[in-house]
């Protein structure tokens, strides 16, 4: 079972029961890994993911101190750690449809039903080195491609993300997670999540001007304002500094008008209707060619490939 391809990438592993922490830190280490950071609580594994660099990271669900779906979630929205495309195992005694789904809703790579063998977590993991799903992007996900979640999105929405384990399993320096790299995906997750919601923002205004001035439809109203203004926050997050920072102010007026009309909480009055027809059009306007180059495909393969035909002609 040992593979000696292993011994250069590394295994942050969270497990608070102490025989199934040791039990799976000694099948990762007969598997080949040169290092295994084997953890018990959030607070450490917290402390490790801010600064190591792992090539793997496996965590239980029922993981006590915390949530771990919370956990990926995170690492994913490059919130926690350094690598948002590090591979991620999430193990579970509990695989009702429910517990199963927030699992995959949460950006985990894969996920295996306890208990375990090494036999299973050999052949897992080996799988994300060989065949990896793609990611995608959508407003509130970002993770491997999942038909339930991707529905109606198109093969070039897809995304070759850096692949840290591949890169040193495989000896394929260029599909490692080098800062460039990972600086280079986030950008285009970057590029995606402006495009969701520059779109979200003209169907969700079109969805309140026609709602009525009935309770029931006062409630929706004020979900969807609430959502729109969290995405808006997003978004004025994101393009803060790029070339597209213009489209700020306009994100600072949309804020205003959705402030007021939570405010009010009463019929749109002429001009609200007006601006609220008016200020998500700007916004999806300016953002156009952004929103144009977020439908191509990203595969960090190619971006390698471009950056050593660069150096090579330039020698």
């Amino acid at each position: 079972m040992f593979d000696h391809r292993y011994q250069l990438a590394s295994v942050l592993l969270l497990d608070p029961q102490s025989s199934m922490r040791h039990s799976t830190r000694t099948a990762l280490l007969n598997i080949g890994f040169g290092e295994v950071e084997a953890v018990s609580d959030h607070e450490t594994f917290l402390k490790k993911a801010k600064s190591g660099n792992f090539d793997l990271v496996i965590g239980d669900a029922r993981s006590g101190g915390g949530d771990t779906c919370k956990l990926v979630r995170q690492i994913r929205h490059n919130e926690l750690g350094r690598n948002p495309f590090v591979n991620v195992i999430v193990t579970l005694w509990d695989a009702s449809p429910d517990h199963v789904q927030s699992i995959i809703d949460s950006g985990a790579d894969d996920l295996i039903s306890r208990p375990m063998s090494a036999k299973q977590i050999s052949e897992r993991i080996g799988g994300l080195v060989r065949s990896r799903k793609p990611f995608i992007v959508t407003g509130s996900y970002i993770g491997p491609e999942r038909r339930t979640i991707v529905r109606g999105l198109t093969v070039g929405s897809h995304m070759v993300v850096p692949n840290s384990l591949q890169a040193k399993v495989e000896n394929r320096p260029d599909l490692d997670a080098t800062p460039e790299n990972i600086s280079a995906a986030l950008g285009a997750v970057n590029s995606r999540k402006i495009s969701i919601y520059t779109e979200q923002f003209l169907r969700f205004s079109s969805q309140i001007l026609i709602l009525s001035n009935e309770k029931e439809q006062l409630e929706q109203r004020r979900v969807l304002i609430l959502e729109m203004k969290q995405m808006n926050k997003d978004l004025e997050k994101r393009i803060s500094g790029t070339e597209f920072s213009h489209v700020g102010a306009l994100c600072g007026a949309l804020d205003d008008l959705l402030n007021r009309i939570l405010r009010s909480g009463d019929m749109l009055q002429e001009q609200e209707k007006e601006l609220l027809m008016q200020i998500p059009f700007a916004i999806h306007k300016g953002c156009q060619e952004l929103r144009d180059s977020a439908g191509l495909a990203f595969d960090i393969r190619d971006l390698s490939a471009e950056i050593k035909k660069v150096g090579t002609s330039g020698s």
